[in-house]
């Protein structure tokens, strides 16, 4: 959902939706400084440079819904259909682009299939072309298959720090 909204300008957004964007942002500011997140972008093979944190960004999503119970209280398919509501209920209000890509995420329960590998391999080869095929994300598949022992035990150290830092904003904001 934070690749549809650009810039600073959330005026025109309901304040919980604006709430959302903000801790999506903190999150994704504090990932790329998280020492589990780096570590986790170390294994993969070096030839893939700066693609390293795309890929490891998706591999996480993929933890993420395979680990869900772990980490949220309510299933993975009744928060995402909570998700889709809430930004079905501001529509008028979101970016072109995801109110164009909203009713296939609903309709393919987008947040729940990062459950599926086949998903995260589709999601790396629609990125991919989604930059004109300048970074080799899609062939940073193969990786997860390599490294997903470590790369899962990376990701719950990265859950346990975020934890703390999702409350400390929480608590500030």
């Amino acid at each position: 959902m934070g690749d549809f909204f650009k810039g600073s300008d959330f005026s025109a957004l309901p304040e919980e939706l604006v709430r959302h964007m903000k801790l999506h942002r903190h999150i994704d500011s504090f990932t790329q400084k998280s020492v589990a997140f780096q570590t986790s972008r170390r294994r993969l093979d070096p030839s893939f440079r700066h693609a390293r944190s795309v890929i490891i960004d998706v591999f996480y999503d993929h933890f993420l819904a395979c680990r869900w119970g772990e980490y949220h209280d309510s299933s993975l398919p009744d928060f995402s259909r909570g998700v889709y509501r809430g930004l079905q209920a501001c529509h008028e209000v979101l970016s072109p682009g995801l109110q164009e890509q909203l009713p296939r995420m609903v309709e393919y329960d987008w947040l729940t299939s990062y459950r599926q590998p086949q998903v995260v391999e589709r999601v790396l080869q629609r990125l991919e072309e989604r930059l004109d095929h300048k970074i080799p994300l899609a062939s940073g598949f193969s990786e997860l298959h390599c490294w997903r022992d470590e790369l899962e035990h990376d990701f719950a150290r990265f859950m346990d720090e975020l934890a703390a830092v999702v409350e400390r904003w929480k608590d500030s904001h």
